[in-house]
């Protein structure tokens, strides 16, 4: 399946979709969410998972897994709105466990623009100190990630910060690092010319594979927490 890029019809099909807040709507239009929504995010995943799994081998590629749902759970959150107005895949390793949390990278079409990154959706507690340790110690993990992300213009850090440093004796350059809550990368684009041509993939892989030791770090402290957790059961 070749991805020849995202149709406008597809995002405007979300858009009303989610303005209807309506499973009658929604059934009715399944099929062409299928086909404007699902498929081209399928193809788009096909053309990608070559260099994606040159990046990580582990990486699980079984599409239906990897989009997102356009019908929201809405049982633990106060917003009861039914569907999504967008829409993301993620390139991840397998769970280990129902709701553990891991390293991931993203794609996402919106309303308002596309965008893609690496990091943690929510980064456990103890992961992210484990990470704070491996800056503090300048890890060369750490290190060739800092370098990676220093030598590239589109990304962004993002995650919340302590309203207080963490460490703050730590050097200033590592400060916007040591002091998140969680950790990740992010890109936003409003060439949606670019998204409906499908001229973004070549530049977004080249993007991807350049943060590559960001994602080793990740993957880095996911390994050791869960190395340190295992003991912690002997």
């Amino acid at each position: 399946m070749e991805f020849t890029g995202f149709r406008p019809e597809g995002l405007d099909l979300l858009i009303e979709n989610r303005l209807h807040n309506s499973k009658g709507f929604y059934e009715d239009h399944k099929p062409r969410i299928k086909a404007l929504v699902n498929e081209p995010f399928y193809a788009l995943i096909e053309s990608m998972a070559p260099v994606m799994r040159e990046i990580d081998p582990l990486f699980v590629i079984e599409p239906k897994r990897m989009l997102s749902r356009v019908r929201r759970d809405t049982r633990y959150t106060k917003d009861k709105t039914l569907y999504r107005d967008h829409a993301w895949i993620t390139f991840a390793r397998a769970k280990q466990g129902r709701f553990a949390e891991r390293p991931a990278y993203y794609f996402e079409i919106t309303p308002e623009y596309f965008g893609y990154g690496c990091g943690y959706y929510q980064a456990p507690p103890n992961e992210m100190q484990l990470a704070r340790e491996l800056m503090l110690a300048e890890d060369k993990l750490f290190l060739d990630a800092y370098r990676a992300v220093q030598q590239q213009t589109r990304f962004t850090l993002y995650g919340d910060s302590y309203k207080r440093p963490k460490y703050p004796d730590a050097p200033e350059k590592y400060q916007a690092w040591i002091n998140r809550k969680n950790l990740g990368l992010s890109y936003e684009c409003q060439d949606f010319e670019a998204l409906f041509n499908g001229s973004f993939v070549r530049p977004m892989l080249a993007d991807l594979k350049g943060i590559a030791p960001f994602y080793r770090f990740l993957c880095a402290i996911k390994e050791r927490s869960q190395a340190a957790e295992t003991e912690a059961l002997r």
